[in-house]
């Protein structure tokens, strides 16, 4: 606006700026009044309160500026010299049912703490501990079988790729525990996934690839690994779990013939006069045998993988083959094995049920393995009997498909 004065001048008058109306609220929360900044008082929690990581507190008994779980939690860090891996919410989550819900009693006799300690010193070894967590968690805690999770694929992946890397350089000795760890972890992981939940589209019904079997060509894998991580060694991880590592790998072989089922003897050519290299199914049928002869619950667990950490390359070499013999004695273990291992369940039910589809389809005039299968989810008692007569037989049952793991 402007005025002319006496002498006809322009004359700049300053404008008047008229403040708009506005009702001032008190219904914000305390903590942006404490802060004084303004609230948007959007309920339960404001935006300026998530922003900043406190809990929101419109009720009177709330605390002032109370720092959110989520930043109260302390960072999970696992870090070596050239990665570090920070874990989500989630991956936390899967560290604390690691502890609580026993899984690694389940693997391994070794001591928790110790374990966590060598799994934040190596990325690798805490990628792959998450994702058995997960993987647990899925087989024991769902009514049906599904498979693995985005989660367990990630961590997995991680995992292999970060090996990879750390096998390529000198090992330390310090590497040794967590690299024996981590191969048994990836072992099992492999072990429990299968690539379908339908009988019909797995080994031995499906047709040949080269991954089938992938998961016994691991154990080969962990031998490499076991020679040069030594786990047995004075102070290492493993210290306590001699014994169980020589009844899997190094313990006498029990080859005595009236251990054996005489209808499995005569199936398998076993005589007093056999040996592992006259006979292909030697070693399988003798690791086999004593645990056929005992009720659920009974086997342990060193004595169930004893099967296949004995494995020779001649019985591996006749279950690619798809050789009903072979197949047969797989089946079973898997028996025995779905029982004991809850990673080897759920490919004990799937596999158990193909091998015994592909046996009538394609071997239907060997009756005498049929005769074996032929009562189903019973012949496991059946063989109890044969060996131990005057035991009662076991009501025992071999879960199907849509039994929760």
């Amino acid at each position: 606006m402007a005025v002319k004065t006496a002498n006809q001048k322009d004359v700049a008058l300053p404008r008047l700026r008229l403040r708009k109306a506005h009702r001032k609220s008190r219904n914000g929360c305390r903590n942006c009044k404490l802060r004084r900044v303004k609230c948007d008082e959007v309920q339960p929690a404001c935006r300026r309160c998530s922003a900043y990581g406190v809990l929101c507190n419109y009720g009177s008994d709330a605390p002032d500026l109370q720092m959110a779980r989520e930043m109260e939690d302390p960072a999970v860090i696992s870090a070596d010299a050239t990665t570090t891996l920070e874990l989500t919410r989630e991956g936390r989550d899967h560290l604390i049912s690691f502890e609580k819900s026993g899984t690694l009693l389940t693997i391994a006799t070794v001591h928790h703490k110790e374990l966590l300690q060598l799994a934040c010193l190596n990325p690798y070894l805490m990628h792959v501990v998450l994702a058995i967590a997960a993987t647990h968690n899925r087989l024991r805690g769902t009514p049906t079988p599904r498979g693995p999770s985005t989660f367990e694929s990630y961590h997995v992946s991680q995992c292999a790729a970060l090996l990879s890397r750390k096998l390529s350089q000198p090992l330390q000795p310090e590497d040794r525990d967590p690299l024996w760890m981590t191969s048994t972890l990836l072992g099992i992981i492999s072990t429990s996934s299968i690539p379908s939940l339908t009988p019909q589209e797995v080994w031995p019904l499906k047709s040949s690839y080269t991954s089938d079997l992938e998961w016994l060509r691991m154990a080969e894998g962990k031998m490499a690994v076991w020679r040069l991580a030594d786990p047995l060694r004075p102070n290492g991880l493993f210290r306590d779990m001699a014994d169980e590592y020589a009844q899997m790998y190094d313990s006498p072989l029990c080859t005595e013939i009236d251990r054996v089922p005489l209808a499995l003897a005569r199936i398998c050519g076993i005589t007093p006069s056999s040996s592992p290299n006259t006979n292909p199914y030697f070693t399988a049928v003798h690791t086999l045998a004593p645990v056929l002869g005992e009720y659920p619950g009974q086997p342990s667990r060193a004595r169930i993988l004893s099967f296949t950490s004995r494995m020779d390359r001649p019985f591996k070499s006749l279950l690619h083959a798809r050789d009903p013999v072979a197949l047969l004695l797989l089946s079973l273990w898997y028996i025995k094995a779905g029982d004991v291992v809850w990673w080897l369940r759920l490919r004990a039910r799937v596999e158990y049920q193909s091998i015994c589809i592909y046996l009538r389809r394609y071997h239907a005039d060997r009756w005498d393995i049929l005769d074996l299968l032929s009562c189903g989810v019973k012949q496991s008692a059946a063989l109890h009997d044969i060996l131990s007569p005057s035991q009662p037989r076991s009501s025992c049952s071999f879960p199907s498909i849509s039994t929760p793991v």
